[in-house]
């Protein structure tokens, strides 16, 4: 478009009414709602937007072209200018909060450059389902990149595993002492957890892999496109089937902050037992200075404020979440802002941030020490073995393992009070039972010995041989995770190539129509 025709096409714009997307609107926006909605919001959302914009016209043109909607040479030529628009990037467009939203404001610079032929674009297509598959696309990105740091940290996990399978220390339950563990036994069990959460983003992203393109404003079009194609060509495994569903319903999204706020938990949980053990009072965990910071009145100070961020992810996660689920609460099952921007206001932010943050947990995994000496000072304390006095004494002497349980349980308190185990253990039992405990050495000798106790644990303990089969078979879980992964990947890899050598004939047709 020249310049002339640039100015004729504003005069024209000016004489059919104030507005500069309708000409049915007469009034242009008031200017209150320009500056405190639509300014804002246009700034905001435009370059993540335009980011998007281009993979998604490419895709509607070669459909287009293909179903005989769209002469190839006319495609072609908006093909070139679409590139041109995504190698300038954001800084292509002067933004125009009158013109509404991103789309508008897009399809202004483009029919600037192609002329009234950017019109043609358009066709079979609302912004309403635009919108809903830039958002699944980058919701599929997102949910991708996020499972991809989350099984990385499965995999530092898994190497840690192997190397603290024999470093003991004490496992707590409501903060106090419980029983004996080991370090690696309690990683593995984090991975467990993570293997989860890991599961449910893959259950996610498979119901996320329709595209809603060609659902129009909510009814379709009478125009005879080919849903399934698009699909295929933004990488997606099928179209979204119902139309109404696929512009009303930003479930995509909403799911992917749910298992993401799970995913943050586990992670925030296990932050919280490093945070504690790190603790001089604890004294079971050290962290190099790399992951640590300082006080600013407090020259001795060390601290890991790596694990405050972790911890906090999913406070910030399940606000952005509830604030979505408000805005979304009894609204008509349809599009409108409420579905379209207010609902993902603050969960796509939430999002970008725990994508961003997930490789520090990695990190923290990866450098925490554990201070073996003082876990097997801690271990051997505070009487973390006597649930092996109690299964002891109930399947070696005979007595009902609640009757068991009492006599440990007198036992400890009669310990804590000054006596020997020895003594403590004999008068205990001849207390609750009437009898006297015969040969009481080797079952002492077995029970107050930390590792003797993991060793003699069977099934599911947290003993050497069950923890090397356990991580046997999550390094096998791990490994086939990652694999679906590669071929989600080559999927949409595949997809990507398709569009890109179907758009070259087509911009060689538009050459040699020239």
């Amino acid at each position: 478009m020249t310049s002339g025709q640039h100015d004729q096409a504003q005069a024209t714009e000016a004489a059919r009414g104030s507005s500069k997307v309708s000409g049915f609107l007469q009034e242009p926006l008031a200017q209150g709602i320009i500056d405190g909605i639509v300014g804002p919001r246009l700034k905001r959302t435009f370059a993540d937007a335009v980011r998007w914009f281009p993979m998604i016209n490419r895709a509607h043109l070669v459909m287009l072209v293909e179903q005989g909607l769209i002469e190839p040479a006319i495609a072609g030529r908006l093909l070139l200018h679409i590139a041109a628009l995504e190698a300038e990037g954001p800084a292509a467009f002067e933004l125009d909060p009158e013109r509404e939203d991103p789309w508008f404001n897009y399809e202004a610079e483009l029919t600037r450059r192609a002329g009234p032929e950017a019109g043609r674009l358009h066709v079979a297509r609302s912004r309403n389902d635009l919108k809903s598959t830039q958002d699944r696309l980058r919701a599929r990105e997102l949910g991708e990149a996020i499972l991809r740091t989350c099984l990385d940290l499965r995999q530092t996990l898994l190497q840690r595993v192997r190397a603290e399978v024999d470093t003991i220390m004490p496992g707590y339950t409501h903060l106090q002492h419980a029983q004996p563990m080991t370090f690696g036994w309690y990683l593995l069990g984090v991975e467990a957890a993570l293997a989860r959460d890991a599961n449910r983003i893959e259950d996610a992203l498979k119901r996320m892999d329709e595209c809603p393109l060609g659902a129009g404003a909510f009814a379709g079009t009478r125009l005879p496109i080919n849903r399934e194609r698009v699909a295929g060509l933004l990488g997606f495994s099928r179209a979204q089937p119902h139309p109404l569903d696929a512009v009303g319903n930003p479930d995509a999204v909403i799911e992917l902050a749910s298992v993401g706020t799970q995913l943050s938990m586990t992670i925030g949980r296990m932050s919280q037992d490093f945070y504690l053990w790190s603790t001089y009072e604890f004294g079971m965990l050290e962290f190099p200075d790399r992951v640590a910071s300082t006080s600013s009145i407090m020259p001795q100070k060390k601290n890991l404020t790596v694990l405050e961020n972790l911890k906090a992810r999913p406070a910030a996660l399940l606000g952005a979440m509830v604030t979505g689920i408000t805005a979304l609460r009894a609204v008509p099952f349809g599009h409108s802002q409420e579905v379209t921007v207010e609902a993902g206001r603050w969960l796509w932010e939430a999002l970008e941030e725990l994508r961003a943050m997930l490789p520090a947990a990695s990190v923290v995994v990866e450098c925490a020490t554990p201070k073996k000496a003082r876990m097997r000072d801690l271990v051997s304390a505070n009487f973390a073995t006597a649930t092996a006095v109690a299964d002891l004494l109930s399947t070696s002497y005979g007595l009902p393992f609640r009757e068991a349980h009492h006599v440990t349980g007198r036992y400890v308190r009669l310990s804590m009070d000054g006596a020997d185990p020895e003594t403590a253990l004999r008068s205990a039992y001849t207390e609750e039972t009437g009898h006297v405990l015969q040969d009481i050495a080797p079952l002492l000798a077995e029970v107050l010995n930390p590792k003797c106790m993991l060793e003699a644990t069977t099934g599911c303990g947290p003993n050497r041989a069950e923890t090397i089969r356990l991580h046997g078979g999550a390094q096998s879980r791990l490994q086939a995770d990652y694999r679906a992964a590669e071929i989600r990947h080559e999927t949409q890899e595949a997809s990507a190539k398709a569009l890109a050598l179907a758009c070259e004939d087509l911009t060689r047709t538009s050459s040699t129509s020239t």
